[in-house]
């Protein structure tokens, strides 16, 4: 028995487009704007696929397990074709495949983010489903079988990227934020995050110079955390995990890399998958704002994979600006991977210095489309290669 699933504006769907003060709706999840052609996965607990696809999406007749608390290492599985489907930059999506009839799960999932919903097949044909049941959540509800990512927005005194505005607006309510850097003294503590956030703040950080601090970041990211750090706080990127990003002006002093002076430039989104997202939701071209920093180099290091083995990672480059009169395309928003995590890394503020504002820039939409990337997993995908 073949049955088809035709799905329209779906996929990761983030509250509406013109009312982005709303992201978080009665449907509890992100507001109506599609997440783009990237990795999608899962690792153990449902279908991953690494390369240029959206969520995934499939019917199960047992529920998937439960996502593990806290980092842990999330390796792709392989599927069977035909048993799965990944939304397309628009988030539509189809599965034509043999399913079973009687109740089922529909699950549609994006690494830690994922939404579960019981649903009962008849007969052979198209199967009817409502846009909610294939949006991702906002908030976690085991109740209900939504799941995101445990993540902690460490902020310090001088606050300046409001980075916990810019995931409210976006749907994302549950948030830890904290209003200290003392959680990376802690590596128990921080162990129970999927994400941790380091907006902004002071370019000469103490954390930074903190042995314990650098070792908890290291081992976070080594099993499976992901880390987003932004503008003057780049010495957690530099210290933590030097030579794999260079900066204008930077010596072996604290804080010589941060700018004195804020440069804002037309932005392009370097990554195919992320410039067809951000023009399925309207921003065909963009500015980065409230840079504070220049990346004027990444570099290939070696390192080690998800399995132990010698590797060379070079960071990935997501979007570039030319800073000045230059026509050199510099680097400013970057990742790259450190065993089962990733680091991710923006020269700009989140929300650009506007905190408060209702309005969603193209550099916050920018933001859902690479958190949703650091949470991909690691390895090949399902279906055929």
């Amino acid at each position: 028995m073949r049955a088809a699933i035709v799905v329209l504006s779906v996929g990761l769907v983030v509250g509406a487009v013109s009312g982005l003060g709303a992201c978080s709706s009665s449907r509890d999840g992100f507001s109506e704007i599609p997440a783009g052609d990237q990795d999608a996965s899962t690792g153990p607990i449902g279908p991953g696929l690494k390369g240029d696809a959206s969520a995934s999406v499939y019917i199960t007749t047992e529920a998937p397990a439960p996502i593990p608390a806290g980092a842990y290492c999330d390796e792709c599985v392989t599927l069977p074709e035909d048993t799965f489907a990944v939304s397309a930059a628009d988030g539509k999506f189809e599965i034509k495949s043999r399913m079973p009839t009687g109740k089922a799960f529909l699950v549609v999932q994006k690494g830690q983010f994922r939404r579960v919903r019981p649903v009962k097949i008849e007969k052979a044909g198209d199967i009817a489903i409502a846009k909610d049941d294939t949006t991702i959540p906002g908030r976690s509800d085991a109740t209900k079988g939504d799941d995101v990512p445990k993540m902690a927005v460490l902020k310090d005194d001088s606050d300046f990227d409001k980075i916990d505005e810019s995931l409210k607006k976006l749907g994302l309510t549950a948030l830890d934020v904290r209003q200290d850097r003392s959680l990376l003294e802690n590596e128990a503590e921080l162990m129970k995050y999927h994400v941790i956030f380091i907006p902004c703040g002071s370019s000469d950080d103490p954390a930074t110079t903190s042995t314990k601090a650098r070792q908890n970041l290291q081992k976070f990211v080594e099993a499976g955390g992901k880390l987003y750090v932004t503008d003057w706080s780049y010495e957690f990127v530099r210290q933590v995990f030097p030579g794999f990003l260079s900066w204008e002006g930077e010596t072996a002093a604290l804080g010589s890399a941060a700018s004195g002076d804020e440069w804002d430039a037309p932005a392009t989104a370097a990554d195919q998958g992320l410039a067809d997202w951000l023009a399925a939701t309207g921003d065909t071209s963009f500015t980065v704002k409230g840079n504070w920093t220049t990346i004027t180099g990444v570099n290939t290091r070696p390192g080690v994979d998800a399995k132990g083995a010698d590797v060379d990672i070079t960071p990935k480059v997501w979007v570039t600006a030319k800073k000045g009169t230059s026509n050199v395309q510099r680097p400013t928003t970057v990742s790259f991977e450190n065993k089962c995590g990733r680091v991710l890394f923006s020269t700009y503020h989140t929300e650009a210095g506007f905190g408060g504002s209702t309005s969603l820039l193209a550099q916050e939409k920018a933001l859902l489309y690479v958190l949703l990337e650091v949470g991909v997993c690691i390895g090949d995908g399902p279906g055929v290669h």
